[in-house]
């Protein structure tokens, strides 16, 4: 489940996945928020916190996120995680990303906010 991060600075986008992240989470929250900004023509800056509540990908999430990634200009976003792969993940995609698109651990949640906002 994906659910709404409000406490964010003015133009950024926050999602935080609770539990299992599965494609539908994908389109039905995150991909909406980014066809809104996209369609206003407003940089993108997207957080995404797979923090402690966060227990891993269904069938064909990581993949969708990953391509969905690929296609998607970003002015600035964050994957937020102590997962190390992930952000290994994130690491060696982010040479193929339209835009800035770094990855923070969890304890540097509020470095990531501050940075993506920027």
């Amino acid at each position: 489940m994906i659910e709404r991060i409000d406490d964010l600075p003015d133009g950024v986008i926050g999602m935080r996945a609770v539990g299992m992240f599965s494609v539908a989470d994908y389109v039905d929250s995150i991909e909406p928020e980014v066809e809104r900004v996209e369609a206003a023509n407003v940089a993108l800056r997207l957080l995404l916190h797979l923090g402690p509540d966060f227990s891993g990908f269904g069938e064909g999430a990581w993949g969708e996120l990953t391509r969905e990634l690929r296609t998607t200009s970003f002015h600035r976003g964050a994957v937020v995680t102590d997962d190390s792969t992930i952000r290994t993940g994130i690491a060696l995609l982010r040479f193929a990303l339209h835009g800035h698109v770094r990855s923070f651990g969890n304890e540097d949640y509020a470095k990531a906010a501050s940075w993506v906002a920027a």
